[in-house]
């Protein structure tokens, strides 16, 4: 037991898995942000009543192309699926530079398959 905790929890594996959680959660708040920047707009308050038709100053408003609700659900899938996207690229990237799927692969070419497993 003592040997099998020691190689699924030493500092390679636990750094790994820290910076591909915090990279993907990073790269999928940007995608979701990036849903909220893209259906929205600012533009400046027209004269009316609130400034006294022009005499206080004019405020800048955020106008939503989209109803929030709808933006608030497309920026929370994206985002989770880009995220998952990112965790999906880091998985394969380890396992294609793995010293096991080296040795299958060169044991494919060289004609000798992998009788076990």
């Amino acid at each position: 037991m003592r040997d099998f905790l020691l190689g699924a929890f030493n500092l390679r594996k636990l750094q790994g898995l820290c910076v591909n959680t915090a990279l993907g959660n990073f790269v999928g708040y940007i995608a979701g942000s990036l849903v909220t920047l893209l259906t929205t707009y600012h533009t400046v308050e027209r004269r009316g009543l609130r400034n006294l038709y022009g005499i206080l100053p004019r405020h800048t408003i955020v106008v939503h192309r989209l109803p929030q609700w709808l933006e608030w659900a497309l920026s929370i899938l994206l985002g989770y699926l880009v995220m998952e996207f990112v965790r999906y690229i880091f998985r394969a990237y380890r396992q294609l530079s793995s010293p096991d799927h080296a040795t299958r692969a060169r044991d494919l070419r060289s004609g000798h398959p992998d009788t076990g497993g």
